[in-house]
């Protein structure tokens, strides 16, 4: 006679059944049936992001759109030098995307507005603003001399450089930024690559590429060419650029993206309270099995664990990082108090739950002809050697440009204007591509309108709002890494939010918006 179910030792002594013996899939090398390990690898790609990102983008077109638009005042220490005609401000948006893979209903994604540093404003003792000088390169970088007289007495001026009592090297609050060189004039308006040359008659285009690094006592700025994109005389985005930025020109700030989603951080949080409220985990936390070691923060108020979504608009946080053994301590310009605690990994247990992996943006080697466009995202995680830590890639490593984008920052993209480039990595496999992004489509649409029903079922009672929740344990990372400063500098009194009607309010001296 036939058993079902084994003993009380699992099942040692179950009977099998001939089914049981019946042909199976061909398995891959971790696991699954090879159809659905290429699909596995398809959802992982930059293009299905990309593409997941335009149906996004239409949408919010005719949906209300969850915006919040605010210029953030830095808090800069007493005593630091001028800025030109740059006010140490930081104009950005942070737009809501509903979702039903969050607990309170809604990520956030911010964007800093492009030409918040502008370089014809960038002045040495001289007055004389800092274009672009000279350009030199390898095959990995190019070094652009800024025209100027720098040095250690007259080093470049904040946000390029600025010196902090207590951080050796000062800080360099743009370093990971995107620099565009679409400043023709000093005060002119930017070009885009629709903007003509009038001596020309053929459209001026420009290249964008990360900031590496500055050395403020010489002038001299580091790009990094991989990544890099070129506006042609075309109007074609191209990546990566085929030529340098342009001398005599100057330079601009690009606009600088981040995500709460948990496919940009790589995360999963929850809050208590969904008890009672939704199905799912209460308190995330992940298999002994996948857990990687890491860093990971904690924010306090007044010393004290504070973990709520949100605070009043005259609470401030503090954040403290985790880190496994000294030398993976991270810098002050990130903030200034790190703990270690031998064997720390990525995970805060009943918070949030790491997914033990960071995806970062892949391109081809700009010095071989006919490199491609974005391509797979490669996989960052951890080196050890004999059970010892050599070196940590988790999110606090790689610069914000690096991660890969998720479809809620291709989505602001091409809300901006900005179609951006293609990715190279199509889906490939079990079925057509046709096939793969009309199922891509209606997955979509599918979770866009659970994510509007459960919005107006409960979400507005639930949603959290900024900028209470930009010291929120989901987001104070994200704003440390979109501002690009310290998270001692990111403070609620520091938030100049404009309503509907672009009428300016400031929330931590009790401003509410318009109605």
């Amino acid at each position: 006679m036939k058993r079902n179910s084994g003993n009380s030792f699992g099942n040692f002594g179950k009977i099998y059944s001939s089914d049981d013996f019946s042909v199976k899939p061909i398995k891959a090398e971790f696991g699954g049936s090879i159809p659905n390990s290429l699909y596995t690898v398809n959802r992982q790609s930059a293009w299905s992001r990309w593409r997941r990102g335009y149906e996004l983008a239409t949408a919010s077109i005719v949906d209300n759109s969850f915006d919040y638009s605010f210029n953030y005042v830095i808090p800069v220490p007493t005593g630091t030098p001028g800025t030109g005609g740059n006010a140490p401000t930081i104009p950005g948006i942070l737009k809501g995307f509903p979702t039903k893979n969050k607990e309170l209903g809604m990520h956030w994604a911010g964007a800093r507005i492009a030409g918040s540093l502008r370089f014809d404003n960038v002045l040495d003792s001289t007055n004389t603003p800092a274009s672009i000088a000279s350009v030199t390169e390898d095959d990995e970088f190019w070094y652009v001399q800024l025209t100027g007289s720098w040095s250690t007495s007259n080093p470049l001026p904040p946000p390029l450089y600025v010196a902090i009592p207590g951080v050796p090297g000062g800080l360099k609050a743009i370093n990971g930024e995107i620099l565009e060189d679409r400043i023709i004039d000093v005060g002119g308006v930017p070009i885009t690559k629709e903007t003509i040359n009038p001596n020309t008659q053929t459209r001026y285009g420009y290249v964008q590429a990360v900031l590496v690094d500055v050395n403020p006592f010489t002038g001299v700025l580091k790009l990094r060419k991989r990544g890099s994109v070129e506006a042609t005389p075309d109007k074609i985005l191209v990546t990566p650029a085929t030529r340098p930025p342009n001398v005599g020109r100057y330079f601009m700030t690009g606009t600088r993206y981040c995500c709460s989603c948990q496919d940009f951080t790589r995360r999963e949080y929850a809050y208590i309270s969904n008890l009672g409220q939704r199905n799912g985990p209460k308190f995330p936390r992940s298999n002994v099995a996948y857990l990687k070691p890491g860093r990971y923060e904690i924010m306090r108020i007044a010393g004290k664990v504070a973990n709520q979504a949100m605070t009043d608009a005259l609470t401030n946080r503090q954040m403290e990082i985790i880190s496994p053994a000294v030398q993976y301590n991270v810098p002050p310009t990130i903030t200034p108090t790190t703990s270690t605690v031998p064997g720390a990994n990525r995970d805060n247990p009943g918070l949030f739950k790491d997914f033990g992996s960071v995806y970062t943006r892949s391109t081809s080697d700009p010095s071989i002809p006919g490199a491609l466009a974005e391509g797979l995202p490669s996989f960052n995680d951890y080196s050890a050697n004999r059970n010892v830590i050599t070196s940590l890639t988790d999110t606090w490593t790689p610069l914000l440009d690096e991660f890969r984008y998720c479809k809620h920052i291709y989505a602001m993209k091409y809300e901006e204007g900005v179609f951006p480039p293609e990715p190279s990595d199509f889906p490939v496999g079990d079925m057509s591509m046709a096939d793969w992004e009309q199922r891509l489509v209606e997955q979509t649409e599918r979770d866009q309108e659970t994510a509007a029903r459960n919005l107006i079922t409960y979400g507005l009672s639930y949603m959290d709002v900024p900028p209470y929740n930009c010291q929120a344990p989901m987001m104070m990372p994200m704003m440390q890494k979109l501002f690009n400063v310290p998270s001692t500098f990111i403070i609620m009194q520091g938030f100049i939010m404009y309503d509907k009607n672009g009428t300016a309010y400031r929330p931590s001296q009790g401003g509410t918006p318009g109605t």
